[in-house]
Formats: C-alpha cells, sequence, structure tokens
C-alpha cells in the first residue's frame, strides 16, 4: 500500500529535517514499510546502503589500470515536475469523468503512456497496475473502483501526444548541456543520460513480476556522482544534494543510482568513439623523440662503459637501458598489466642460450605473465649483456626478480636525468621511427604503387618485430609476377592492392602508439601516394589531421 510523503510541516519538523531538499519532487509513492504512518519526518525514505557497502560497490569490478586523468560533466537530467492536467481532460470510469487527486492522476498518466503497446494485453501487468492504481485513491474512491476493465484512459493518452510533440525543441537545448562530457580534455557523447521519469515497470523481454508496479521517481539524493577531484562537481538541483561524490579514476561510468524495484544498479558511461581504440603518440611526445636522436650516441657509450661497474644497482641499471633501447622493452604498461615490463622481469619470464639455430648470446624473453600460454621472442644480445643476465640469474629461484636491486621509479628518475621528458616509451618512439625512416628511403620513388605497398608492408613488419614483445602473425604476401608485363590498372593489379592492403591495414593500426606519422605522410607525399592507402580507417585520418597539415615532402625525423 502507497502513501503521500507529504505531511503537514510544523516548526519541530523543520528543525529535524536533513538538508535534502523538497520530497515534493519525488514521486509521492513509497512503500509503507519505508514510511511513517505518524506523518513523522523520515530522512531515509528508502533502505539505503552502508558506507562500508557503498565503497565496495564503487570499487565493484575495478582494477588498477587508470580510465582517466580528467572528468568532468554536467550530471544527469531529471525529468521535471508532475503538471496537472487540463479541465477538459478527463480520466473516466465506466463512461463518467472522475475527478481524480494528484497522486492518482499522475498515475493514471503513467498508464496512459503504455497505451497500444504489448504490455497492455497482458493480464498480469494490469493486475500489478490496478493495485498500485487504487491504494493512490481516495477512500470513497477506492470503494466503487473495482473493475479495472470499466477504466478509460484514452483522453489522456490523446493529450499526452499532442504534449510530446511541443518539446522537441526544449529536448535539443537539454541535449547540448547535459548529453555529452569531456574525458582528458575530449569530448565525448554520454550514453542516457535522461534519468528515466516515474511511471511503470515495463520489462525489455520476458517475464517479470514487477511489470505494471510503480517506478518511483530518481532523486539526486539517490545518484553517486563520479567526477574528477580537482574539478567542480556538477551542481545538483536546487533545493538538492547528491547522494555520495567519489573519485574512482580505475572506473568509467560518470554517475549511478540503485533501483528499488528491480534490486539493480544502473551505471551511466561515457560513449568512446571508434577512433579511440587508435592509440596515437603526443605531439610532444614525438618532438621529444625527435630530441632523442641528438644525445642517443652519448647514452649508449654510458651505459655499455657501466657494464663492467663495481657497483651492483649501476650494472643493472645499464642492462636494463640496453634492453630499453635496443629491446624495446618498458619499465611498467599500465595498458597491459600482464605484459612482462624491466622491473616484473623473473627468472622463469628468461631463457639464456649460448647457441641457438645458429646464432651466438640468444635470450628468449616471454612476452606475458600468464603460464597457460607461453609466447617467447627469441633476440641476439651483445655478450657483455648475455654474461650479466647469467649473472643476475644464477643462483635465483624462478620466482625470483633478475633486477632485483632496481625499481621502476629509481630507472624513470634515472632516464629523466638523462633527458628532460625521457622515458622508455620514447625510446621506442624514436628508435621504430628511425628504422622505418630508413627502410622507406631505400624504396626507389619511381617503383610502381604495388611494389611501394609491399616495402612499405614490409617496413611495417620490422618495426612491429621491434617494438612488440609478442610478434603478430601475419600470413605471406603474394609476391608480383612481372610487373612490366601487367598494366597500370589492370584486373590482377588491383586484386594485388586489395591483398596487400587487407594485410597492411592490422599492421598500421598495431604500430600507430610507435610511430611518427609524418615520416608516412612525408614519404606519401614524395612518392604521391595518396594517404587512404596507408590509412585506410577514416578514424584514424581524422586524428592525423594535424600530421596532414603541418608535414610537407622534405620532412626528416
Amino acid at each position: 500500500m502507497f502513501f503521500d510523503i507529504l505531511p503537514t510541516t510544523t516548526e519541530s519538523d523543520a528543525v529535524e529535517k536533513p538538508q535534502v531538499g523538497f520530497a515534493r519532487a519525488r514521486c509521492r509513492f513509497v512503500p509503507a514499510e519505508y514510511r511513517n504512518t505518524q506523518s513523522r519526518w523520515l530522512s531515509r525514505l528508502r533502505p539505503r546502503q552502508s558506507s562500508s557497502s557503498v565503497q565496495i560497490q564503487c570499487c565493484e569490478g575495478s582494477t588498477s589500470k587508470v580510465k582517466w586523468q580528467t572528468l568532468e560533466h554536467n550530471g544527469p537530467l531529471f525529468p521535471g515536475a508532475y503538471e496537472r492536467l487540463p479541465e477538459n481532460v478527463h480520466f473516466l470510469y465506466d463512461n463518467c469523468p472522475i475527478e481524480l487527486t494528484e497522486q492518482a492522476e499522475e498515475v493514471a498518466t503513467f498508464y496512459a503512456k503504455v497505451l497500444g503497446t504489448p504490455f497492455v494485453e497482458l493480464s498480469e501487468f494490469n493486475e500489478n497496475f490496478f493495485k498500485d492504481f487504487r491504494s493512490c485513491l481516495s477512500v470513497e474512491q477506492r470503494l466503487h473502483f473495482t473493475s479495472f476493465d470499466l477504466c478509460n484512459f484514452q483522453k489522456i493518452h490523446q493529450y499526452l501526444e499532442e504534449q510530446q510533440e511541443a518539446r522537441s525543441q526544449q529536448e535539443l537545448e537539454e541535449d547540448e548541456r547535459y548529453g555529452y562530457c569531456y574525458i582528458d580534455g575530449e569530448r565525448h557523447r554520454i550514453n542516457q543520460f535522461r534519468i528515466k521519469p516515474p511511471g511503470l515497470c515495463c520489462p525489455r523481454k520476458g517475464y517479470s513480476l514487477t511489470m505494471g508496479m510503480i517506478r518511483p521517481r530518481v532523486l539526486p539524493e539517490d545518484i553517486m556522482i563520479n567526477c574528477d577531484e580537482y574539478a567542480e562537481p556538477p551542481a545538483p538541483p536546487p533545493g538538492h544534494r547528491w547522494r555520495q561524490v567519489v573519485h574512482d579514476r580505475s572506473v568509467s561510468w560518470l554517475y549511478s543510482w540503485h533501483d528499488l524495484v528491480s534490486g539493480n544498479t544502473y551505471y551511466v558511461r561515457a560513449r568512446i568513439d571508434q577512433s579511440k581504440r587508435y592509440r596515437l603518440p603526443l605531439r610532444n611526445q614525438l618532438e621529444t623523440a625527435r630530441r632523442l636522436q641528438q644525445h642517443l650516441p652519448s647514452i649508449r657509450r654510458e651505459y655499455r662503459q657501466l657494464w663492467s661497474s663495481d657497483q651492483w644497482l649501476v650494472r643493472q641499471r645499464s642492462v636494463a637501458l640496453y634492453c630499453i633501447d635496443q629491446l624495446a622493452m618498458t619499465c611498467e604498461d599500465p595498458e597491459q598489466p600482464d605484459k612482462v615490463t624491466l622491473c616484473d622481469l623473473r627468472v622463469e619470464n628468461l631463457q639464456l642460450h649460448p647457441r641457438l639455430a645458429g646464432k651466438k648470446n640468444v635470450v628468449r624473453l616471454q612476452a606475458r605473465k600468464s603460464n597457460r600460454q607461453r609466447v617467447y621472442r627469441s633476440v641476439c644480445v651483445q655478450p657483455e649483456v648475455f654474461y650479466n643476465l647469467r649473472v643476475f640469474v644464477s643462483g635465483k629461484e624462478p620466482n625470483d626478480l633478475v633486477l632485483e636491486e632496481l625499481t621502476t621509479q629509481l630507472l624513470n628518475e634515472h632516464l629523466e636525468y638523462l633527458m628532460d621528458g625521457l622515458t622508455s616509451h620514447i625510446f621506442c618512439i624514436c628508435n621504430a621511427s628511425q628504422l622505418l625512416e630508413q627502410r622507406l628511403k631505400e624504396v626507389p620513388r619511381k617503383a610502381s604503387l604495388t611494389v611501394q605497398l609491399l616495402a612499405y608492408n614490409q617496413a611495417l613488419k620490422e618495426v612491429h618485430s621491434f617494438c612488440s614483445n609478442r610478434q603478430r602473425n601475419v600470413a605471406p604476401l603474394p609476391a608480383p609476377k612481372s610487373f612490366r608485363l601487367t598494366r597500370r590498372n589492370s584486373t590482377e593489379e588491383q586484386r594485388l592492392l586489395k591483398s596487400i592492403s587487407l594485410h597492411t591495414k592490422p599492421l598500421v593500426e598495431a604500430t600507430l602508439i610507435y610511430l611518427d606519422p609524418r615520416i608516412t605522410i612525408s614519404w606519401c607525399l614524395r612518392c604521391k601516394i595518396p594517404i587512404s592507402a596507408i590509412y585506410m580507417s577514416s578514424a584514424i585520418r581524422k586524428k592525423l589531421i594535424w600530421a596532414t597539415k603541418c608535414t610537407t615532402k622534405h620532412f626528416s625525423f
């Protein structure tokens, strides 16, 4: 049974009321077990979770991965307060107009909104609705309203359809204010930023025991906001306050609330554009990688001299710098927590072979920490590095660290000491971009488009093999046969170009984060190759507009 939650206020009640706003904004249908029948104020009109359970809920499904650095939004958009029907629109019972209270009239509009849907044909839906509808009527009306078949909501239904057409312009203005958020400075669309107005429970599919029951109004006091702690949180509606404001960077949702009827917790997230899955280096990282070329000779000369240092930490650090420079290993990778990094390298992730397959000083590195599928990368190293690695692992258990004296913080501080802004990722960008530029210079400019794309594909394979610990298995490309006898626009060449493009596309997406795109764009301008032949995805080309505008055919990394 439902009661009105608007009791007559007194001076004593005004003192006891918490600052949560006006109860008038809530849909006035609260189950009896959550209502004080003596008209005393209750600060907990609904069952609320304890503070400890709230913290568990915030961390539910969260990992150590940071999903955003800055997060700003305006909060959800709440439905407006209920406006009574005009005098010429009535609810009919047994073909007689009935004057309802504001509470019962609002419930009548709930059913009028679902007219024409399959729900009104279900007897369980109508029974649940009529039970809640009668609880909102006065005592006299409740005695006379005994049959649902005598209820007529057609006039209310027609009026609501007319009002819906007049709200289109207002929705456009609300969409611009509440429909977007800013994640790390980028604008994103928000999915379902409108809080559903109070209505009837209509399950999307299947049968539900709650269908036809009244779904209460969601208030700001029910909303948990997630935003940046250094930014101003979204302002709640006047006279209200949020349930809680958290700053959890390990989750992607913007705000959430708990539904009383279904018992589910709803999360609202931003709609990440498809182009966001293509990770590109920042422009300042590319400029730092270009500056690194001037310091590389001195850095390499220094860490090679320290391979025989008497200090254990210095020797391990010099070997780590070699692995960062020549093996493209990283100090830490928050995007791939399962990836084996330098400071997490253990004895079981490393295999040393003085001779293997006709090569000397071969080191096999495990790409992933998972033991289910061990994928190794075999590389040849300098004799001094191979000797030091054998010394580092000697007498250790399989679970022991190889570089036990080195930490991520110490290694990052030393990289910053060598050059401002230097990181392991900058090393990778610098070496990969140099390798690509060198391979592209070897391609003759007057070669056919097929030969040029084949050479570019092979260069990307070398870059991906150098940068990625886990190499991608790419099917071999078909070899071109007698290009001199093949016409430029022949059907055979078109098929070959299409096959090359299909093999190049995954390599381009895999190496985007390692390469300076200006190298590829400059090469395309020199060889008169359309950029769409390399970057076939329109989402990637959209993110590289800045590079196409500032790059000429004379660019050199």
